[in-house]
């Protein structure tokens, strides 16, 4: 074979390698590894004694699916950027598929650890104690809930082996075609996506949890129920945001791509922008229209029971209005409508208009009223983007 044929044979290996750890985070692991336990154990459907159904076990799985969320959401999104990457021949591919290798590996452990670690008290306690005080190890009878043989860990940690290597044998960080392009940057592309992640998805998130454990036992009981039971027991909401973000991203690479070049630009956009915001809406307003049955089976409370519906119906709006934003952003980005660095910008008066009304209603008692500073924020970043496209658009 040939030297170009043999680079050609390694990077489509490294690719099907890619595909493989996706397959396997996606299908078998998935992004509710930790989830599903969470929601047995406070459904009281696990087979296990009533002290191994503690809130000492729960909170060591809730501590760990808050991390296993980031690191699985982020594998996710390199590994299926470094695939498309890979075929349309996108510049910085192989700093993507290093990373993306990285996170796999990262990923793969984390599990493994966290299987391992199933047996140790002290672990759970050091968990433990960042959700309650005085938690004493002693108290903690530990139960094994994860795979027994963690197969799937080990695998996913030596294809991210693999990958590093096929990586460095492609030489894919030294060949022309994969070179630094700002018409076909991958790492440019990936950014609104892992930004809006790693903000709207996880930092902001947490922090109204912390605001809300800080506030009322009322609002905290509502926080719990939507957690739990509304948002916990639906499919749709299982998936990180991070899917969703994830197949908007790929969706406006290859409908913008040279081998969709003869689609009219506006059905580009209407396939880019629509076919995400159709699939994050119709689910909504099915839920919305669908709440699940609270009273007569958590409590008897009618006040509690419609202070959290209404919490449901502003947290599905919110979520559609974040998620719609970041479709929008993401595709003026890959389309080069919006320059990166005016997107930071963006980002950044986002990240402070949402602190900054976040702070001001979180005296209010009321939950819904906590989702409100995420509608007005992304739809600012949205206005924003829109006036900045006009004053200095980013390809002139």
């Amino acid at each position: 074979m040939k030297k170009n044929e043999i680079t050609m044979v390694r990077l489509l290996s490294l690719a099907v390698l890619m595909v493989l750890s996706v397959l396997i985070l996606l299908i078998p692991i998935g992004s509710n590894e930790f989830g599903s336990i969470i929601n047995k154990m406070n459904n009281n459907s696990l087979k296990i004694s009533e002290t191994q159904n503690s809130v000492y076990n729960l909170y060591y799985y809730t501590g760990l699916n808050v991390l296993y969320q980031m690191l699985y959401s982020l594998s996710i999104l390199f590994a299926t950027i470094s695939i498309v990457g890979v075929l349309l021949r996108l510049g910085n591919t192989g700093i993507i598929a290093a990373v993306a290798a990285f996170f796999n590996i990262l990923t793969g452990m984390f599990l493994l650890f966290a299987r391992i670690w199933e047996s140790s008290s002290s672990m759970h306690a050091w968990i433990d104690s960042f959700y309650i005080d005085g938690v004493n190890k002693a108290q903690i009878d530990t139960v094994q809930l994860l795979d027994r043989v963690p197969v799937l860990y080990i695998l996913l940690i030596i294809l991210g082996l693999l990958q590093l290597l096929m990586i460095k044998s492609s030489g894919i960080m030294k060949l022309k075609m994969f070179a630094k392009n700002n018409k076909t940057d991958a790492f440019i592309m990936v950014v609104p996506a892992l930004f809006t992640y790693l903000w709207a998805g996880f930092i902001r998130q947490n922090i109204l949890l912390a605001v809300v454990k800080n506030g009322d036992t009322m609002r905290m009981t509502i926080s719990d129920y939507l957690g739990s039971y509304y948002i916990g027991n639906k499919i749709f909401f299982n998936w990180s945001w991070m899917v969703m973000l994830l197949i908007a991203t790929v969706l406006c690479i290859v409908v913008n791509s040279e081998i969709m070049s003869g689609i009219n630009k506006k059905v580009k956009m209407l396939i880019s922008i629509g076919i995400p915001v159709l699939a994050t809406i119709v689910p909504s307003v099915i839920y919305a229209f669908n709440p699940p049955a609270l009273f007569g089976y958590l409590t008897l409370d009618i006040a509690l029971c419609d202070m959290t519906d209404n919490a449901f119906y502003v947290y599905l709006a919110a979520f559609s209005v974040s998620l719609t934003a970041a479709y929008i952003l993401i595709y003026m980005v890959v389309r080069r409508i919006l320059n990166i660095k005016t997107y930071m910008w963006i980002f950044i008066i986002n990240v402070v208009i949402n602190i900054i009304l976040m702070i001001i209603v979180s005296a209010k008692s009321s939950l819904a009223i906590q989702y409100m500073p995420w509608i007005v924020a992304d739809c600012v970043s949205v206005v924003l983007a829109a006036v900045s496209t006009v004053v200095k658009p980013a390809n002139k």
